[in-house]
């Protein structure tokens, strides 16, 4: 499945809470726009989908998390999907993918929303760092960024062949972490457009997968 501009630019808007979109829209404006959400988000979906489904047995991953197109109160500003092995659905840390106007990105992620309903601390997983040099040996380095939690989703992320080389951009980095967790992941940026991106994310978890399988101790 083949990632067009379209599919970034439907969150190339100034206001996403359903309560302005009615100021704003008649009815029928409004129903069209969510169809358009939805049958976006319904590609989305199947992507991600099929690439749960193409994943290695070794994996062992489960039908991914799948975030919804709306909240009940607003549209959202990106689509956004889990995945997380058997044995794992209760650990913070997981893969993930994220679609936004700026980029789609395949990354790891410490998910800080109710995470104290789940395990793993923000220490194990900041310890990554510190295998990052060694791991970035075997992966194609110029296509990661490394970025705080914190920092937001359309700021330019640091690439991280820089934050390698860089020790003044490394305590940068965990200064703006603010006891929270760093993100690390591929970025395709619009207008680009993606063939094949169910491939892109396979072979971007199989980049990621030695970081995410050493917060489970292996």
């Amino acid at each position: 499945m083949d990632l067009l501009t379209s599919d970034y630019e439907l969150f190339d808007r100034s206001m996403f809470t359903f309560k302005q979109l009615k100021e704003r829209y008649t009815t029928e404006e409004l129903a069209q726009l969510k169809v358009r959400y939805q049958t976006h988000w319904q590609k989305w979906k199947k992507m991600n989908e099929q690439v749960a489904k193409a994943t290695p047995l070794q994996w062992q991953m489960r039908k991914p998390k799948i975030e919804s197109w709306t909240n009940g109160w607003n549209l959202r500003s990106h689509f956004w999907c889990a995945y997380r092995s058997e044995g794992r659905q209760q650990e913070n840390a997981c893969l993930a993918t994220l679609l936004n106007k700026k980029q789609f990105q395949i990354y790891l992620m410490f998910q800080h929303y109710k995470s104290e309903e789940r395990q793993g601390s923000i220490s194990s997983f900041n310890h990554l760092l510190t295998v990052l040099k060694e791991w970035s040996k075997h992966i194609p380095v110029e296509e990661y960024y490394i970025w705080p939690q914190p920092e937001h989703e359309l700021v330019d992320h640091l690439p991280l062949a820089t934050y390698l080389t860089d020790k003044q951009k490394q305590i940068e980095l965990k200064k703006a972490m603010e006891h929270k967790t760093f993100q690390l992941g591929k970025l395709y940026f619009y207008p680009n457009e993606l063939k094949d991106a169910e491939k892109l994310i396979l072979d971007g978890m199989q980049e990621l997968m030695p970081l995410y399988l050493r917060l489970n101790g292996k």
